[in-house]
């Protein structure tokens, strides 16, 4: 009888320290891997952005066009001449576009510099190959991208 109370015991205790903890929610987001497969001279380092679903990148160049206002995130700078970086980007669910962009600036000091990131657009290189990406994000739910050449 006491056996069998000790083992009651220790099943009951073990069952509730394996319980998942309530505190850790999944998460929704996009990710995948970028390879570079050459980089321009003139770029410090890319960065995957993300831009609400609006944007018109057709007019990314247009004088007034102010890309910072379809901003939403971007992912940890990637360093010139990086040959490929996996990258993932928490976000909440939603549409957005996805994409790579060259920067002419060091990533840091751009993506520091409120001043300078409010102008994004005039130290921006989008790459000659690669096209935004529209993603789809549901809610927990991660996005995997397949894999995305560039060419700078």
């Amino acid at each position: 009888m006491r056996f069998a109370l000790t083992f009651i015991t220790i099943s009951l205790i073990s069952m509730t320290a394996c319980e998942t903890p309530e505190s850790l929610e999944a998460v929704a987001g996009v990710e995948g891997r970028v390879i570079f497969e050459s980089w321009s001279d003139s770029l410090e380092g890319a960065v995957m952005v993300v831009f609400d679903k609006s944007l018109e990148f057709d007019r990314i160049d247009e004088p007034g066009y102010k890309v910072i206002d379809y901003f939403i995130t971007y992912s940890d700078p990637i360093n010139s001449g990086a040959s490929s970086v996996d990258y993932f980007i928490q976000l909440e669910a939603g549409e957005y576009q996805l994409m790579v962009i060259g920067l002419l600036l060091d990533p840091a000091q751009l993506l520091a510099n409120e001043e300078l990131f409010q102008e994004i657009q005039n130290y921006i290189v989008v790459p000659e190959n690669s096209a935004p990406r529209g993603i789809v994000i549901r809610e927990k739910q991660i996005n995997e991208q397949t894999d995305w050449y560039v060419h700078f």
